[in-house]
């Protein structure tokens, strides 16, 4: 099934729906280049999601083992001011997660901004919750940390 744009928020029935809403986003209005799914090495791709729109920082907390991930170089920026993802039709508190990538050059690896979508767990809703110009990411394994 496609993703409904039929209602007031567009729903996604699977997370790969991720990648086609941050394409139509656009973030800070550059087309999205790259996609990345989260999915944390247990296998689950259900996170608690808390973003820093201070500093441009993500961070993910899967459901089932507990792991954290931060998003690009989030590690380095995120501040304890956070705001935890919260599904604006449900409530929901778990998510899908994926990161869109906008590049300078399509086949360069420097990161211009990046977005970070959201997939409600609960009922579907796409969203997303925080995006923010990077200005680099040509670290080795920058485009994986997701």
């Amino acid at each position: 099934m496609a993703i409904n744009t039929s209602g007031q928020w567009w729903v996604g029935d699977q997370p790969t729906d991720l990648a086609e809403y941050l394409k139509a986003f656009k973030t800070e209005g550059y087309e999205v280049d790259r996609f990345k799914l989260a999915h944390c090495s247990c296998g689950c791709e259900v996170f608690r999601l808390q973003a820093d729109s201070n500093e441009g920082a993500a961070k993910g907390t899967c459901t089932s083992c507990g792991d954290v991930a931060f998003m690009g170089e989030s590690d380095k920026y995120f501040a304890s001011t956070t705001e935890a993802f919260k599904c604006i039709e449900c409530r929901g508190d778990a998510c899908n997660v994926g990161v869109g990538f906008s590049m300078y050059e399509s086949e360069s690896h420097y990161v211009r901004c990046l977005s970070v979508g959201v997939r409600c767990a609960q009922c579907g809703i796409l969203g997303c919750i925080i995006d923010w110009k990077v200005g680099g990411g040509n670290e080795p394994g920058f485009l994986e940390k997701v």
